[in-house]
């Protein structure tokens, strides 16, 4: 059995949860800590990296699963590293459904995610 470490912003949803037990075989699932977790979701410029590098290597053993999701830049690092140390790095996969509609100048866009499946970087 493994685990996996959440570099994202939301809560699992149950069939997430189903998924990541039943076909990825985690019996572990681990939230950040709150403070790391609201660092990740209000990314800065000068943001230090190593902290979420640090929980990573103080919480994963060798073929551990990390799902990152997040800010760009920021994402594109941590998978590059979550390589290097040999976790394995997922996203989840969605559909989206768009609605669109015009109120005066103004455009109003709503997206509803449904999750389909995760998938490895």
């Amino acid at each position: 059995m493994k685990k996996i470490i959440l570099l994202f912003s939301h809560t699992l949803t149950e069939p997430q949860i189903k998924e990541l037990k039943e076909e990825w075989n985690c019996d572990e699932i681990i939230y950040m800590p709150d403070e790391l977790k609201s660092k990740w979701m209000g990314v800065t410029d000068n943001i230090d990296i190593n902290q979420f590098k640090n929980f990573l290597l103080e919480n994963l053993q060798k073929g551990d699963y990390v799902l990152i999701q997040g800010e760009w830049g920021l994402t594109y690092n941590m998978v590059n590293f979550a390589k290097e140390n040999n976790f394995i790095p997922l996203y989840a996969g969605t559909t989206r459904k768009v609605t669109e509609y015009k109120e005066g100048d103004k455009v109003i866009k709503n997206s509803v995610f449904s999750h389909t499946k995760f998938k490895k970087y």
